[in-house]
């Protein structure tokens, strides 16, 4: 008889077993698909548990106490009725896999960042209206998955953006436009069930399959903020929303050189960001010149250069470009970001016979 695993799952058990005191050096537990609505804090004395699911009951709550369950690796309260998490969740520093989609958070804790050891985060499915910065903390994680909370309306670019994450999924949420500051290990996206967005980067190119095609049926944003940054494409004359932070943009060819001192700052200060997180400096507000650097450096770079082998950040003044696929009954526009005329002039060399150039200018309001 195996000691170290329990399965009781589909049991219809109403509470968590004593019987389990029974099973001594228990490591793994299933029991999932009861009506368990508490986890005793009995239960946390079994400090020899790696994996629980819990997926498929009634719990309404987490204790503050998980914490004692030092050794845990894996865990599955999926499909419960969660309404938040506890602060000491961030406690649980070898946990790898959590999976808390289809409850009724509206929030998480920003004590999330303190998983060090967290791989997969699964968070779809809840009724989240924002991600905190805090996520981008977490390390190692490779897998997110955030689809059906359908209050997001963006995702920061400085989650996108993480070193390590290489699955990203977010469909049907009320994303406005895709993160441009995607992380360059990403191997995996299933983004694109966002009907208010108008146009695709073209780092989701690869990703991107015909039968996406939303254009159809586009649903008018909600949002509403001057800060929000319009060009008006000339073949169809749609309006396309540019990431937030956006202030200028210039066509190819154009002028060389045109990116501002302020960017320049920026690219200094993000060099130091990753030795020191300088964005959760709640003084860097009031002690700035420019009052929306703070928000710069909290979010990290709105994009990244399109050019492959470039990719250097982008803040507020960039090179941009509209194509389509040449030769494709597809409707969609794919968008381009550089840092350089030269990097635009590079990019159309490679690609020049794979995709054509759409007009565009500034759309004023």
């Amino acid at each position: 008889m195996n000691r170290t695993t329990l399965h009781w799952s589909y049991l219809n058990f109403k509470d968590v077993p004593m019987d389990l005191f029974l099973y001594e050096d228990l490591e793994e537990i299933y029991l999932k698909e009861n009506f368990i609505t508490t986890i005793p804090k009995w239960l946390l004395n079994l400090t020899t548990l790696k994996f629980m699911h819990f997926a498929g009951n009634n719990i309404g709550s987490l204790p503050d106490e998980m914490y004692l369950l030092e050794n845990l690796e894996f865990f599955d309260v999926s499909h419960n009725k969660l309404t938040k998490l506890p602060e000491t969740i961030g406690l649980l520093m070898r946990l790898r896999c959590f999976n808390v989609s289809g409850n009724q958070l509206t929030e998480l804790p920003i004590e999330i960042g303190d998983l060090k050891s967290l791989e997969e985060l699964n968070i779809a499915n809840n009724q989240l209206q924002r991600l905190p910065l805090q996520i981008s903390e977490c390390v190692r994680l490779n897998v997110l998955d955030l689809s059906d909370n359908k209050e997001i309306w963006q995702i920061p670019e400085r989650i996108s953006n993480m070193q390590s994450l290489q699955t990203l999924m977010a469909d049907r949420c009320s994303l406005i436009y895709l993160p441009v500051a995607l992380s360059k290990f990403v191997s995996f996206v299933r983004i694109f069930h966002n009907t208010p967005i108008t146009h695709i980067p073209i780092c989701y190119e690869r990703f991107y399959q015909n039968f996406f095609d939303n254009r159809q049926k586009p649903t008018p944003m909600t949002k509403r903020s001057d800060g929000f940054f319009w060009v008006l494409e000339k073949e169809t004359y749609t309006k396309l929303l540019l990431p937030i932070g956006t202030r200028r943009i210039f066509s190819i060819p154009s002028c060389e050189n045109q990116t501002t001192l302020y960017d320049d700052c920026l690219h200094a200060l993000q060099y130091f960001n990753r030795f020191v997180p300088l964005y959760s400096n709640k003084a860097l507000r009031s002690l700035l010149p420019e009052k929306y650097m703070a928000d710069h450096i909290k979010n990290g770079p709105i994009a990244r250069c399109s050019l492959t082998t470039c990719a250097n950040p982008l803040y507020t003044t960039y090179y941009f470009m509209v194509v389509k696929r040449s030769g494709s009954s597809s409707k969609q526009l794919f968008t381009c970001n550089f840092c350089s005329q030269f990097c635009g002039l590079t990019w159309l060399g490679e690609n020049g016979k794979k995709y054509y150039q759409i007009a565009w200018e500034v759309f004023e309001d």
